[in-house]
């Protein structure tokens, strides 16, 4: 027995060696895996960092969140299944995406070329530009270059960033080309000899700037040349700022430029030599070009820009004639360019709205107004109208949802914010250049629209017929459906005849027009969005189209501090992108020292190609409000170095909508007399504003502050 004893402890004591050693091993195993993932050590030698492997499953990016960015997951992009890029017979389309439109054009590509049979004994292979270690795959040809042979092929598709600068996901191919120019130990052209062909399309818009679009597409075009890789074509532009324009100049760019240099390649008789060679563009029919990939590849026509020249492809070498022949235009978008030219040819303003926007707007519910207003019915109506809860508005100041209107006076935005649940649908521009309609038909056709809406919503199932009666009159209107309202040359008479039909006005800004700030008349409650902390966090998230964006947000904040009236400065928390330097926001607010604070969660509103964000980006409710309350203490940081700095304190919440609503006290809070706990008065006295208002239109002398129109906020809603 005691020898069975003895057996059975030392079989534990091995056991429990022999499991002790594997965690051993496994954890040692873990942190090798780790470090050989951890990139560039900063002590490695030049050589050791371009031997790294930086590949996508490598590589941190950075300034955009790794889960936002493009999810390739339904392409090939493992690089132990790819060729080497210098691979003869290799032509492999590469892009930058950071929205999904470069992405959607090189797939495009890569389907067009595949279903080409002059390339089927090529590879075509497709990924994003942080797929490949460019040093080596640039530098390090496994073969050796055989003349003779087909050569490689690198098709470059980059978006461009804000102020002409490269995407973050393109920098790995930036810094690369860089180093190639720039080490001493590179011969300065060290690509002549791999027989690399390439060429290069920009994607960006003209609302930006139109001198920067497809900067990075042409910087790279010209270093690939200078390091002596051959050109195929020239590189092509796609501006995006009108209707289909970037979609038909890449088609333009990939028919003229790109395919037929190709085909040349691996056919010298193709198209380009001998034209009646069976399968050539040239001895096909209209309908069999139109339905091949050689579509339009001889006489496809640019459509035109605003100011009337044709958007073609932007070079560096002398013009070509050959561009400037009169060509033939797909019927689908001649439409948008005849409106264009069109409008400059009669030197009149043209309608803000193409009719590719326009349908894509109805489509999503939205109810046209005029050339450039909008009306939508809000989901809260139609959830108070059936007897359940109101939005955070009816929460925090008392707003009937159910009144309630949502519309904007014009659907262009100065920004492109990666949150925007309108998907950018919407046209964008810095400043009005649009036909002007009036404002009273903008508000009379919109309450009138919005009426109807409610009268088909009668058919809801469990829709409360009081309400529904009640709705019928419009008592409020949130100017925040879609676009910047305030771009509109006659807000202020927009405003005023909402007031004259004593609707009360919530007007939201983004920040960018700080002079319409200080013009317009005083309103229910005047919102400025701020959407991130610096100036580097606000270009990423809002992608504004001013480059003095910061700028003009700091304007806009301190303009704020002289209404009088009920100010709001509305973050928006996308988690991951602008959740942290809450310092940041605090110095914000404090610059306008506003009324109120609104702290939202971003509302996931389904997968868009104008925006990458998924649910992972919306914060819970818990996390909003721990990030209210570090917002608070920094404010009472920044109060003890300046006092002119009110206090605040949360007020209200409203869980379903991962709202926080943080107060001054000064304004909204006071102290019961007899149990000394505090109250709040967030909500609005509305037949009180509008008297007020009324008083403001005929007298614009009088004046009056956010207390004269305040009124109790109930127990509930209180945090």
């Amino acid at each position: 027995m005691r020898k069975q004893n003895t057996t059975l402890t030392h079989g534990a004591i091995v056991f429990v060696g022999t499991t002790f050693l594997g965690i051993i091993f496994l954890f040692l195993r873990r942190k090798a895996k780790e470090h050989d993932e951890s990139g560039i050590n900063k002590n490695d030698s030049a050589d050791d960092k371009h031997a790294k492997n930086t590949s996508s499953r490598d590589m941190v990016t950075r300034g955009i969140p790794k889960n936002l960015l493009i999810d390739n997951a339904n392409i090939s992009t493992d690089i132990d299944n790819k060729s080497r890029i210098l691979s003869p017979k290799t032509i492999t389309v590469v892009h930058a995406s950071v929205t999904g439109t470069c992405s959607k054009l090189a797939s495009q590509l890569k389907d067009c070329l595949s279903q080409n049979t002059i390339f089927s004994s090529s590879t075509i292979q497709f990924g994003t530009v942080e797929e490949w270690d460019w040093w080596d795959e640039l530098l390090n040809s496994e073969e050796e270059t055989d003349i003779s042979s087909i050569p490689p092929v690198v098709i470059l598709i980059i978006p461009t960033n804000s102020g002409g600068s490269w995407p973050t996901r393109a920098e790995p191919l930036q810094q690369a080309l860089q180093d190639l120019r720039h080490d001493w130990r590179v011969e300065k052209t060290p690509l002549r000899a791999t027989n690399l062909r390439f060429a290069a399309f920009g994607m960006g818009s003209s609302a930006y700037d139109e001198s920067t679009i497809g900067r990075p597409a042409k910087d790279a075009w010209q270093q690939l040349r200078s390091l002596g890789a051959k050109v195929m074509g020239k590189p092509g532009i796609g501006d995006d700022a009108v209707g289909k324009v970037a979609q038909v100049s890449f088609q333009n760019w990939m028919n003229r430029e790109v395919i037929p240099e190709l085909e040349q390649l691996y056919d010298p008789l193709t198209c380009c030599g001998d034209s009646n060679k069976e399968g050539c563009c040239q001895t096909k029919s209209d309908e069999e070009r139109n339905e091949s990939c050689c579509q339009g590849s001889s006489n496809m026509t640019y459509p035109k820009k605003e100011d009337g020249s044709n958007i073609e492809n932007e070079f560096f070498d002398d013009s070509d004639d050959e561009l400037h022949e009169p060509e033939v235009m797909d019927l689908e978008d001649m439409g948008e360019s005849i409106l264009v030219s069109t409008s400059q040819e009669s030197k009149e303003p043209r309608e803000m709205v193409t009719p590719s926007q326009a349908s894509a707007l109805k489509k999503e519910g939205y109810k046209l107004i005029g050339t450039h207003s909008a009306v939508k019915l809000c989901r809260w109506t139609k959830h108070q109208l059936r007897g359940r809860g109101g939005c955070y508005k009816h929460t925090f100041y008392g707003i009937t949802s159910y009144q309630c209107m949502e519309a904007t006076p014009s659907l262009a935005c100065a920004n492109k914010c990666v949150f925007c649940w309108r998907h950018h649908k919407n046209p964008v521009g810095k400043e009005w250049r649009w036909k002007t309609d009036d404002p009273y038909m903008i508000v009379d056709e919109a309450v009138k629209t919005h009426v109807k809406m409610i009268k088909e919503a009668k058919g809801i199932p469990g829709v409360k017929m009081d309400r529904w009666e009640e709705a019928h009159t419009v008592r409020h209107c949130a100017l925040s459906l879609v676009g910047e309202p305030i771009m509109y040359p006659r807000i202020d008479e927009f405003l005023g005849e909402l007031h004259s039909r004593r609707i009360s006005t919530f007007l939201v800004t983004n920040g960018q027009h700080p002079k319409a700030i200080s013009s317009i008349r005083p309103i229910t409650q005047l919102y400025v969005s701020v959407d991130a902390p610096t100036p580097e966090s606000l270009i990423a998230i809002d992608r504004p189209l001013f480059h003095d964006a910061w700028e003009r947000l700091q304007q806009s904040l301190s303009m704020l501090k002289d209404k009088g009236q009920r100010t709001v400065a509305r973050l928006t928390v996308v988690k991951g992108w602008n959740s942290d330097e809450v310092s940041g926001y605090a110095k914000l607010v404090a610059l306008g020292q506003v009324s109120l604070v609104e702290v939202k969660g971003v509302t996931f509103c389904g997968k868009s190609d104008a925006s990458n964000l998924n649910m992972s980006n919306t914060p819970w409710h818990h996390e909003v409000v721990d990030l209210v309350k570090t917002l608070k203490f920094e404010l009472e940081k920044l109060k003890k170095e300046d006092s002119s700095i009110p206090q605040y304190d949360i007020a209200c919440e409203h869980k379903h909508s991962v709202s926080v609503l943080l107060a001054r006290v000064d304004q909204f809070a006071y102290d019961d007399p007899e149990t000394g706990v505090r109250k709040w008065r967030t909500w609005i006295d509305y037949d009180k504003f509008q008297k007020l208002a009324a008083r403001n239109s005929e007298n614009p002398s009088f004046t009056f502050g956010v207390k004269d129109y305040i009124a109790d906020t109930p127990a509930w809603a209180l945090y």
